[in-house]
């Protein structure tokens, strides 16, 4: 290879290189151009009415060294070079008034400082109402999102996520638009004094130019470097952090049966130190720019000072107001430069959660259920599951072509192995998934075609894992309904659980604590026994309601169960199979399919799967 073949291919590169590192800075302005439109959209008569604000602010900053020239000459008694851009502007305010000349200006500087603080004060109220309005916006975005998300979302990410995603990372949204419009401001008020200045003097504004071009480039390679790292850092940090500790609050009673409590701290204290013992070095070099150059700029005002005094000995006091005058105008500079660099670090820091943010609010991959359009009123007719088919991977079929018929007015069952797919085909009733082959007939249409609110709200739903949150009884079983007494009464009887109530010293505005733990076992059951009657149903549905009961709260809400179904369409998942001996149909599932059904004594007598479960309980 030539040596010109090897410089031109240099050149190649080092230009390859170049355009590589240019598109990639113009990509991260565009970012955050995008960014900063997606979360204020709605609102440009604010950012219209801020950046108007901004103008002004700097036009004032930049008449406030206008009029300290004259103020700085009469103080010393002395005429120095006049400044002829600004002379015509001197000469007009001396003709409009007959005040000496200190008198007059410091006056005027007075003036243009109380308005240049009104305004200040004026534009920090509108961005912090701006602030206010994004903020909730987003919050009521972010949570009306999770209430559309289908139900697989919850079952493919962490609680601790969901919970940094609604909690914690709009919080950052607040702070990178507080930054954000800080950061504009600042911007136009250095703009507009660099603008005046070099009216004034063009070397000394190349210097304070260049100095700022260079402390941006170092403030841009070290924020890049470390203060997006940090937050990243961070918001890996948290998110561990609200997993732990939702997951210890959720199975304390667990955790403590087994004393747990120490893996659980330290869990936690992982979660905290994955953070924290990075935080000083990268949280240090992140404030460093700042520092450093108020430190040189101090430094270079006194060497400054110095050097005029020996150029200028006899001409020293002529120059003391225009050198004024410049390190006024840095004064007002730099540490707003300064002030630029811990804003960006700022943006750095939290832009990591904006994007989590905006990923998720623009995250289409949780809509694939599609509401109807039909209203359902009441169950007229069996239910009836044909051909149905369902996978949660593909090519892992868990349901395989289930025929089943829940039929009207009767108590249907479903029993099999753990795994066989009996709670998927209460999530398919349910519209928590939608079936992947076949269909559901509810009055003989396509249970796709219904508007799930209607179908939901005629359904009432008890699990094994009963929820129960901090507020009392009544709420709890109301659930945000609009109830009568007699018919939250009539409903808690149903459930075998108003005598208990009325027992309270506060009856049914008794609070049960969070996860109802004032509650048994048994009680928390006949209080969601209670909710899904209240609500008088079409028909029923109870997924192992029993399961987790000792034998005398089992007994108490199965006769609870027995009484309701005889006058309501029941589908029961049955982990007991004691409990649904009296089914008028009993369908038995094994690996996604229907293997056997009829009623008990029929299938005992076929001495089949339901034979060897029923004789496996004994």
């Amino acid at each position: 290879m030539t040596f010109k073949t090897f410089a031109q291919d240099q050149a190649v590169q080092v230009k390859s290189q170049t355009a590589g590192f240019l598109a990639g800075k113009l990509d991260g302005f565009r970012r955050l151009l995008h960014l900063l439109q997606f979360y204020s959209q709605g609102y440009k008569g604010y950012l219209v009415a801020l950046l108007v604000m901004s103008v002004l602010l700097g036009l004032m900053e930049t008449f406030q060294i206008v009029l300290l020239y004259p103020i700085m000459n009469a103080t010393i008694d002395f005429e120095g070079p006049q400044i002829a851009v600004f002379e015509p502007f001197y000469q007009l305010v001396r003709s409009s008034f007959t005040l000496p000349d200190i008198i007059l200006f410091s006056l005027l500087f007075i003036v243009l400082v109380v308005l240049t603080f009104l305004l200040s004060l004026v534009y920090r109220y509108l961005s912090l109402h701006l602030t206010k309005k994004v903020i909730t916006k987003t919050k009521r975005t972010i949570f009306d999102k999770l209430v559309s998300n289908d139900y697989q979302y919850y079952v493919e990410n962490k609680r601790g996520d969901i919970l940094y995603n609604v909690v914690t990372a709009p919080s950052q949204v607040r702070h990178f638009l507080e930054i954000a419009t800080s950061m504009f401001s600042d911007s136009i008020v250095i703009l507009t004094i660099l603008v005046t200045m070099l009216m004034v003097s063009t070397t000394a504004v190349a210097v304070i130019v260049a100095g700022g071009l260079l402390f941006v480039f170092i403030v841009r390679i070290i924020g890049k470097k470390f203060s997006f790292r940090l937050g990243r850092l961070q918001m890996r940090s948290m998110r561990s952090e609200n997993e732990v500790l939702s997951g210890y609050v959720a199975g304390l009673r667990q955790i403590r049966s087994v004393c747990g409590d120490a893996y659980w701290k330290n869990k936690y204290n992982t979660a905290l130190d994955e953070y924290w013992e990075k935080y000083i070095r990268l949280s240090f070099f992140r404030h460093l720019p700042g520092a450093a150059l108020q430190f040189s700029f101090f430094i270079g005002i006194a060497l400054l000072v110095i050097s005029l005094y020996y150029l200028y000995q006899e001409r020293f006091l002529y120059i003391i107001p225009l050198m004024g005058t410049f390190v006024f105008s840095a004064m007002k500079v730099i540490p707003r430069l300064s002030g630029l660099s811990h804003q960006y670090m700022g943006i750095m820091d939290g832009w990591p959660n904006l994007e989590a943010i905006y990923q998720f609010l623009t995250d289409s991959r949780y809509h694939k259920i599609k509401n109807g359009t039909r209203v359902f009123t009441a169950l007229s007719s069996d239910i009836v599951f044909e051909h149905v088919v369902f996978s949660y991977f593909a090519n892992r079929k868990l349901v395989k072509g289930v025929n089943l018929t829940i039929k009207r007015n009767k108590v249907t069952a479903l029993v099999g192995h753990s795994g066989s797919g009996k709670s998927t085909l209460i999530s398919l009733l349910l519209r928590y998934y939608d079936v992947g082959g076949g269909r559901i007939l509810i009055n003989g249409c396509d249970l796709r075609d219904y508007d799930r609110d209607t179908f939901l709200r005629k359904v009432g739903y008890v699990s094994q894992d009963t929820f129960i949150y901090n507020a009392s009884i009544r709420e709890n079983i109301t659930f945000g309904g609009e109830y009568s007494e007699e018919e939250i009464i009539e409903s808690a009887k149903k459930a075998n659980i108003h005598s208990f109530v009325a027992g309270l010293p506060e009856g049914y505005d008794s609070i049960v604590g969070d996860q109802g733990i004032k509650l048994s076992g048994g009680e928390k059951q006949r209080v969601a026994i209670a909710r899904a009657l209240v609500r008088n149903p079409e028909f029923l549905v109870l997924d192992e309601a029993t399961s987790n009961l000792d034998n005398e709260s089992e007994a108490i809400v199965q006769d609870s169960i027995n009484r309701i179904s005889e006058n309501i369409t029941t589908f029961i998942i049955a982990h007991r199979l004691s409990t649904i001996k009296k089914a008028d149909t009993i369908y038995v599932m094994s690996h996604g399919k229907i293997a056997e059904f009829g009623n008990h004594e029929e299938l005992m007598k076929r001495k089949g799967i339901y034979y060897e479960l029923y004789e496996s309980e004994d």
